[in-house]
């Protein structure tokens, strides 16, 4: 019973241990995908895609997505199924490096909408440079080019959302056009002796870096944050044509982790008039400034939480153990969920 899971009952943890145990996932095959989409009508109905604007108040406030996947092409189906309305819009990016029938899944389902499309550019990915960057990039100028949507929101295929996108609608429009984005100063490479130690290591090259280059343009306040956003179409467009923030993504390319910068220096950079900017200090963890983008449980200093599941470079993997911090959480999304581990997890957020 997911909901005896999410009340957190002990006995039904156990239940759900025991069943995880015996039972191992068998994720759907790309090849299955492939065929599956062959007949678009009968691959939405038998997936129960949403296929027509629930209510009114959604219908008039389209949201645009991009999706970065490289793996598991279930887990990335049925997110896309779980936030997917006709209204809206969903660029997908699929590493370059993935699998060929991995890709041409990934097509065929992405051939069955019409609001759904491939990115323009596929990119080689590799963490901590500008590529990590550059497919969402891609993905806003292509989305740039439908004119009806309001907020613009980037998605990984390891997540999966916390509210329904009646919920984040009705968020967003209180949000009036302000953007919602972690930044951080004093979490920044001045304060590494407050990170872990590996941690610390990959702040100092990111501080190193840094050094040996000039002041950032434009009076830019260097801020780190995650690379998730939740953005004003406004936004989009001056983080893709604005001179300025081309000539700071330009100055971004040679530093460690650019994507932890690029998104958040605009936001907290106030004299910039960048659309929907926070014009606070840049602290995500304060009562004033809260990030609703994305929950992750880090397991390191305002963001510790328990894990029920394990933890990979520090980030909680969720478990069903963990459905009842879900459920309590006030993101728009939750990073992350494994497809072939504790599948009862992601089974339990679905439902």
């Amino acid at each position: 019973s997911c909901r005896k899971l999410i009340n957190g009952d002990k006995n039904e943890l156990k239940s759900a241990d025991r069943f995880q145990k015996t039972h191992t996932k068998r994720p759907i095959e790309n090849s299955a995908y492939a065929a599956m989409t062959e007949n678009c009508r009968a691959f939405k109905n038998e997936r129960h895609y949403v296929t027509s604007p629930l209510n009114d108040e959604e219908a008039a406030f389209p949201l645009a997505y991009s999706l970065l996947i490289f793996k598991d092409i279930e887990q990335f189906e049925r997110l896309l199924r779980a936030i997917y309305r006709p209204q809206n819009f969903y660029c997908v990016h699929v590493d370059q490096k993935s699998p060929r029938d991995f890709l041409k899944a990934a097509q065929g389902i992405v051939g069955c909408f019409d609001n759904v499309f491939m990115a323009s550019k596929s990119v080689d990915v590799k963490w901590g440079e500008w590529s990590v960057l550059e497919p969402d990039l891609t993905c806003m100028k292509d989305l740039l080019r439908h004119k009806s949507w309001k907020y613009f929101i980037n998605l990984t295929g390891q997540e999966f959302p916390l509210k329904t996108n009646w919920d984040i609608v009705r968020i967003l429009k209180v949000y009036r056009g302000a953007n919602n984005m972690e930044g951080t100063v004093k979490r920044s490479p001045k304060a590494q002796k407050e990170m872990k130690k590996n941690r610390n290591i990959l702040e100092f090259k990111f501080k190193k870096i840094l050094l040996l280059k000039c002041k950032p343009p434009y009076g830019i306040t260097l801020t780190k944050g995650s690379v998730h956003i939740t953005a004003s179409r406004a936004f989009v467009d001056f983080a893709i044509n604005n001179h300025t923030a081309q000539k700071f993504g330009k100055w971004l390319r040679d530093t460690f982790v650019p994507d932890e910068s690029f998104f958040s220096s605009l936001n907290h950079s106030p004299h910039l008039d960048v659309p929907g900017a926070y014009k606070g200090e840049p602290e995500t963890d304060t009562r004033t400034n809260l990030f609703i983008t994305r929950f992750k449980n880090w397991g390191d200093g305002p963001f510790n939480y328990p894990c029920a599941g394990q933890r990979v470079r520090m980030i909680c993997i969720f478990a069903a153990g963990d459905l009842q911090l879900l459920a309590s959480r006030p993101e728009l999304f939750a990073n992350k969920f494994y497809l072939d581990w504790e599948p009862l997890a992601l089974d339990c957020m679905e439902e």
